[in-house]
């Protein structure tokens, strides 16, 4: 079963200033670049089984249930509307960081009817 991939504005905000950081403080934008591909292919690879992903430490902090893909160094945490089939990427941290569960939404995203 494909299901639909979506991202919340938060979530894409953090992927474009952690881009933005690499290519501008990292000095690097063939890294930024490769970066950037590296997330938008673990995006794409949520559309078929998005379960086999581990839970987030987020998940404790949250009533819905937050699952992490790991990309490089980076933690890009998603969550998934099983009734609409859709996996919603709502953050993306620095695995070094600790969790960040105020930065999540405090309700999961809904496909807009």
């Amino acid at each position: 079963m494909k299901y639909a991939v979506e991202m919340t504005d938060a979530a894409f905000d953090a992927i474009r200033t952690q881009a933005k950081y690499i290519a501008i403080e990292g000095q690097s934008p063939l890294n930024a670049a490769r970066w950037l591909e590296q997330v938008w292919d673990a995006v794409d690879g949520l559309e078929r089984m998005p379960q086999i992903h581990n839970l987030a430490d987020e998940n404790a902090y949250k009533k819905y249930e937050v699952r992490r893909v790991i990309v490089g160094s980076h933690v890009l945490l998603f969550t998934i509307d099983e009734p609409a089939k859709t996996v919603w990427v709502i953050g993306c941290r620095h695995g070094a960081r600790l969790p960040r569960p105020d930065d999540l939404p405090d309700a999961p995203p809904r496909a807009a009817s």
